[in-house]
Parts: structure tokens; sequence; C-alpha cells
């Protein structure tokens, strides 16, 4: 019981730890509220700097593609028990973070700045708004699974894990991927939108459309024909959207 309510624990810290980071790019993103955004530091050669920016946000999306894959989790979890694995994960995640803020180089030149108070304001609602969407994303299969208590504490009231199942309901009735989405988005909704915000926005889309085949890949092995069906019916990222880029991971 002791060893149960330990990893118990581990999953809360994990939780607090994971939104905090969130929190944070957030704030970073949005150049408030936190010790360092996107547009502080040193600044260098612009050109260096898109460079180094891009390789964190893709030395951050190898880390989340290769610890997301089933074939990752299978040998993974020899060695981490399987009831915390997620919350293993966002610990790691934590530190990608920290690792993309802290070497982050800001490149503040100004592609659009928005001067009235009111369309400021409305471009930051918009950002908030797509940081709620994602987060509601996450209550469509599990806010706590995602966040890794779901599976402490199942482990700890010794309850047998749920079962996968999809339903195409709420944003993934829209997308297949909101929350991908919402990543690509959110770096561009700015009053004050600096090339920091492109290479931030374009790596993350780079990134997404890579790795994408292989998470739907993993989900038809895990859900079978019902998410073959969902592909056919429901657009990967742009609402209402049909043809190719609903039959397409």
């Amino acid at each position: 019981m002791i060893r149960k309510s330990l990893m118990l624990i581990y999953a809360l810290i994990s939780y607090a730890v994971a939104t905090a980071s969130l929190v944070y790019i957030m704030g970073f993103l949005a150049d408030v509220g936190v010790p360092k955004g996107i547009s502080d530091g040193a600044a260098t050669t612009p050109w260096i700097a898109i460079v180094i920016d891009a390789g964190l946000v893709g030395l951050f999306g190898l880390h989340h593609s290769i610890t997301a894959r089933t074939s990752f989790k299978r040998w993974w979890t020899k060695i981490i028990p399987a009831p915390i694995e997620r919350a293993t994960y966002l610990y790691m995640t934590a530190i990608m973070t920290a690792l993309l803020v802290t070497f982050w180089l800001p490149v503040p030149i100004t592609v659009w700045q928005v001067h009235s108070d009111l369309a400021a304001g409305f471009m930051y609602a918009a950002y908030i708004a797509v940081w709620i969407m994602m987060s509601a994303a996450t209550f469509h299969f599990g806010h706590f699974n995602f966040f890794g208590l779901e599976q402490a504490w199942q482990n700890f009231r010794q309850s047998p894990p749920k079962t996968s199942s999809m339903t195409a309901r709420y944003l993934y009735a829209l997308v297949r991927h909101p929350i991908s989405l919402g990543w690509m988005a959110a770096p561009l909704v700015m009053p004050h939108l600096t090339v920091g915000h492109i290479v931030f926005a374009a790596s993350t889309f780079v990134y997404i459309i890579l790795a994408t085949p292989f998470e739907e890949a993993d989900l038809i092995d895990a859900l079978g024909k019902p998410y073959i069906d969902y592909r056919k019916n429901v657009p990967t990222f742009v609402p209402f959207l049909k043809g190719p880029q609903s039959t397409r991971s």
C-alpha cells in the first residue's frame, strides 16, 4: 500500500508540474507574467537565433514523438511501472519545456503590432480561448488520464484499467486533432507578433505535420476500424474542410 501511495503522490506532483509548465508557456508566448518571455534574453544574429530556436522546438517534439509511441511504451514500462508511466512522461516534458525556455534566443523583429487597446484586448481574448479549447479537448478522452492521475488512482484503488474507446463528439466532431490545432494557432494570436513567434509557430507546424501520421498509426492499431471510419469523416485540422486532409494522416 505504501508503494501505491507513493505512486499516487508522484502522479499528483506530476500533475502540478505539468500544469505549471503549460501556464508558463502561455505567459512565455504572450510575453506576460513570466521571468522570461519569447522576446526576452540576449540578442544575437537573427539567423543563428532562428536555427537554435527551431532546433529547440524540434528537440521538444522529438521527445514527445518518441515517448508517445506504443512501441516505446512497451519497452519503457519494463523499467517504469505502468501506473506512473504517463506521470513520468510529464516530468520529462516539464524538463524539455525548461530547456526550451532557458535556451530560447529572442528574435524581436516586429511582424505586426496592434496599437488599439480594444483590438489588442480581443486578440488576447482569442489567445486565451485557444488555450481553453485545448484544455477542454483533454476532457473528451479523460483529463486525469491525459495527465497521468487516473492511472495512479486506479492502481491505488486496485481497480482494473479502463479499455480504450472513442467517440467523435464536441471538438473531436470538428477536427481529429484539436490540441495540435491549438498549438499551431496559439503563437500567432498576438497583438505584437515577432519573428520569434513565427519561428515557434512554423517549427511547431512542421513537427505536427511530420508526427501526426505516426500518432494516427498508433490510434488505428489501438482502435481499429472505428478510427479508420472516423478519419474518413472528420478533417485533420481545419473544421468543415473535407477532401484530402480528411483521409490522410
